[in-house]
């Protein structure tokens, strides 16, 4: 019962959510209770974990929330299980039994660690990854809306030894998600490719996480309707060292392993995260467009004997396979601040090093909104997009624009000639038989058989807003859509706007203002 839980205290009064993310392969071996408090801070406490560089110390006593990704989870206990004798058992049913005990064990050394003023949100489980969801029992009243999704992309996209755990909940008007995932292993750059390809696969189940007031959630997914989001994991990226300009790229793997050890014994740890192969994948938009990563200025967590210290197994190049990311929506990147990111050196039961990272989230309830005074008209024009991918057959695309808004009022003084002939069409033909996702939402007319449209300065969409209040957390996504004459269409990419950010200047522009754009989509 709400009511029994001991309480420290409540909510920070600056309102601030102290977050911390713990992720590790745990190896398939039982950890050590030594282990697991070398990891998760003992009571929540702040203080256990190093603040960065540039963050004078650990700026608040106790952790509000702390999500636990685990991969590799599982383990057999020898003589542990008992059954009785007449009964039948599949080889499934002995596997489950196992795996609610490690689970089991992993929930009570949790509990026992963070003490009696934490709580449990959340525990889920997918074939041999978990994630765990604790939080202050002062805090646990401001968070709702717990959901969960989330992919297998081992074998055939079914076997659940590789794949993603997707979480999300509302703090404070604030929607914070997580992907806890294991990827795809082994180096190489057909190994690379296919990470990359499972990560948009988890993300590609991972729509609807939110409610939007949108009849086109299916378009929207958890990396662009969260206005924070983290990833994390043993996503299996690999140290790469290619070649300097004008060099053969003949080494060994001998000759890489040995490079590695060298700059790690020389602590030139950020020499060594330069090859990182993730960091690479973001720069050239390979995947998780727009997240960041920051520096790791520490060891490789991967691949390491399981004792103290950093002792390396030369089978592998020593890599940074264990990894956080974030990303924010448009907006809102200033008010997620990171504070700690370390890897956990004194964990000896696993193969890898676990990691963890701090952050300081303000919540959107404690950021001022925009009023907007008297009545105010926006007029959308010149409209283009570039290199966008294919959908049909041809090579080529139909494309359409098409904004959605979020939880506001607006006016629409005009509309695109699709909107105006589906108007049109609706008199004399049943609704049932129309498309619902051609309706009320500000869209653009489709350009035929192109990857670049330029809708021109001709075509306009315009609203207005009048005496209302924009809420730091509401957006406005434009959605590039391929238009199919018979069946569903096919998305093409999303990129998110804030809108109060837009009408900052509302009430100070007595006459019109431009403002020009440029976003890239997401996809």
């Amino acid at each position: 019962m709400l009511s029994e839980r001991k309480s420290r205290f409540d909510l920070n009064d600056e309102g601030n959510l102290q977050l911390l993310l713990c992720t590790g392969n745990m190896g398939n071996a039982k950890p050590t209770v030594e282990s697991m408090e070398a990891w998760i801070p003992s009571n929540g406490e702040c203080s256990a974990v190093n603040a960065l560089d540039n963050v004078p110390s650990m700026p608040h006593t106790y952790f509000d929330v702390i999500a636990i990704g685990m991969q590799e989870a599982t383990w057999k206990e020898g003589n542990a299980v008992s059954f009785k004798s007449n009964e039948f058992l599949t080889e499934e049913d002995v596997f489950l039994s196992l795996d609610n005990q490690n689970l089991a064990r992993f929930r009570g050394i949790i509990s026992t660690i963070l003490g009696e003023y934490y709580s449990e949100l959340h525990a889920e489980t997918r074939g041999q990854m978990r994630f765990l969801l604790w939080a202050r029992n002062g805090v646990i009243d401001f968070i709702h809306d717990i959901k969960i999704s989330g992919a297998n992309t081992g074998v055939g996209n079914v076997l659940a030894n590789k794949g993603g755990i997707v979480t999300s909940f509302n703090f404070n008007q604030t929607r914070i998600s997580f992907l806890s995932a294991h990827l795809a292993a082994h180096e190489g750059e057909t190994y690379y490719k296919t990470r990359c390809e499972n990560i948009q696969k988890i993300l590609e189940d991972s729509t609807n996480m939110f409610d939007l007031s949108s009849d086109n959630v299916e378009y929207i997914d958890v990396t662009v309707s969260s206005h924070h989001m983290f990833v994390m994991g043993d996503l299996n990226f690999r140290t790469l060292f290619h070649p300097d300009k004008g060099e053969k790229n003949d080494t060994t793997h001998e000759d890489n392993v040995e490079r590695a050890l060298n700059l790690i014994n020389e602590q030139k740890y950020l020499h060594l995260y330069y090859y990182d192969e993730l960091t690479r994948g973001l720069e050239r938009g390979d995947l998780l467009f727009n997240f960041n990563t920051l520096p790791c200025n520490f060891p490789p967590t991967f691949k390491v004997e399981r004792k103290e210290g950093f002792v390396y197994k030369k089978q592998r190049v020593p890599s940074y396979t264990d990894r956080i990311l974030f990303k924010s929506s448009d907006g809102l990147g200033k008010y997620l601040k990171p504070l700690a990111y370390e890897p956990c050196v004194d964990f000896v039961t696993s193969d890898h090093k676990p990691i963890r990272a701090a952050f300081s989230i303000r919540s959107n309830k404690d950021i001022d909104p925009v009023h907007i005074l008297g009545k105010h008209t926006v007029t959308i024009s010149s409209m283009k997009c570039h290199n966008l991918r294919s959908s049909d057959i041809n090579g080529k695309s139909d494309p359409y624009l098409m904004f959605l808004f979020e939880s506001t009022d607006l006016i629409t003084e005009n509309k695109s000639i699709m909107d105006a002939l589906y108007s049109s069409i609706s008199r004399i033909i049943p609704s049932f038989l129309l498309r619902s996702d051609r309706r009320s939402w500000l869209q653009t007319h489709y350009i035929p058989k192109t990857l670049d449209p330029d809708w021109g300065e001709d075509t306009k969409l315009s609203f207005s807003l009048e005496n209302c209040e924009i809420q730091p957390h509401q957006m406005v996504f434009v959605i590039a859509v391929d238009y199919d004459m018979i069946g569903s269409d096919d998305w093409l990419g999303i990129a998110a706007f804030n809108m109060k950010e837009m009408f900052t200047f509302a009430n100070e522009c007595e006459e019109n203002k431009t403002q020009y754009i440029k976003r890239s989509l997401t996809w």
